[in-house]
């Protein structure tokens, strides 16, 4: 895997070789994380796919936009403008929480595009009106602070292994490298509006992977997402937590394999 950046869009990326008659998969990672989250990931499929792994803006050495650039748009439309500089028609995406809500707003605007998608802990279920509204006045209170404590970098989330849902020192770690202003910006756009009535307009092929000690975003939301989804189907990992992308790679990569070969 290489490094690269894409300086169009303030996109941070990796790549491997990419070889014509291969299978390509993109993955997204979570609020606050980084591509760093998939390494475990580039060494079991490098060398029988085509990886794009990439650092969502505002997170990991991706750029940090304005007020301004954190809308969902402008996320769907990074992972666009990286396909198409890479050169790539189609694709499967696997992603994790925040990034299952990217993943699916991109399937909705670029249906050609998506193969199919792996959904890891989707985030379905999640809009609540007063906390959008709370976010709205504390992102704008903390507009101006000097929230960048350090240099912008990568978690090594080696150092977490296992990790509960709620790891102060993995979230702490998180929105340090990323900055608290960032994280907050970011934040605000799981909530800004409700997605829910979204998730029944993808008509690709969908594989959801729920962990059943989810405290994040319970399992039974994944169960309500596949009665809503049209083709998809439903592995709960037991025992596995919301962080099931760290905690169960095997598992989780098992999984992967077997929907992208089918």
């Amino acid at each position: 895997m290489e490094e690269y950046f894409l300086k169009s869009r303030g996109i941070a990326y990796r790549t491997n070789i990419f070889i014509p008659e291969r299978k390509t998969l993109l993955f997204v990672h979570g609020l606050s994380g980084s591509l760093s989250a998939w390494y475990q990931y580039e060494k079991i499929f490098e060398n029988n796919y085509n990886l794009i792994t990439f650092d969502l803006r505002g997170h990991g050495l991706s750029s940090r936009p304005t007020r301004r650039g954190y809308v969902m748009r402008e996320f769907v439309e990074d992972i666009c403008a990286l396909l198409m500089e890479l050169g790539v028609e189609r694709c499967s995406i696997v992603s994790h929480s925040f990034g299952t809500l990217i993943a699916m707003e991109f399937t909705r605007a670029h249906p050609e595009i998506v193969e199919r998608n792996i959904f890891l802990a989707p985030a379905y279920g999640v809009y609540h009106f007063k906390i959008s509204k709370l976010l709205a006045n504390l992102g704008a209170a903390l507009a101006m602070a000097p929230l960048r404590l350090r240099a912008y970098s990568r978690t090594d989330y080696a150092r977490f292994y296992p990790t509960p849902d709620y790891s102060v020192a993995r979230i702490g770690t998180d929105i340090l490298n990323m900055g608290l202003r960032s994280y907050l910006r970011s934040l605000r756009v799981v909530f800004e509006q409700n997605y829910n009535p979204h998730w029944a307009e993808l008509a690709c092929t969908s594989l959801l992977v729920h962990g059943d000690r989810d405290s994040i975003m319970p399992v039974a939301h994944a169960r309500k997402l596949a009665k809503v989804l049209k083709n998809s189907k439903l592995i709960e990992l037991s025992g596995a937590n919301h962080i099931l992308v760290l905690n169960n790679v095997k598992d989780v990569a098992d999984e992967i394999e077997k929907f992208v070969r089918e």
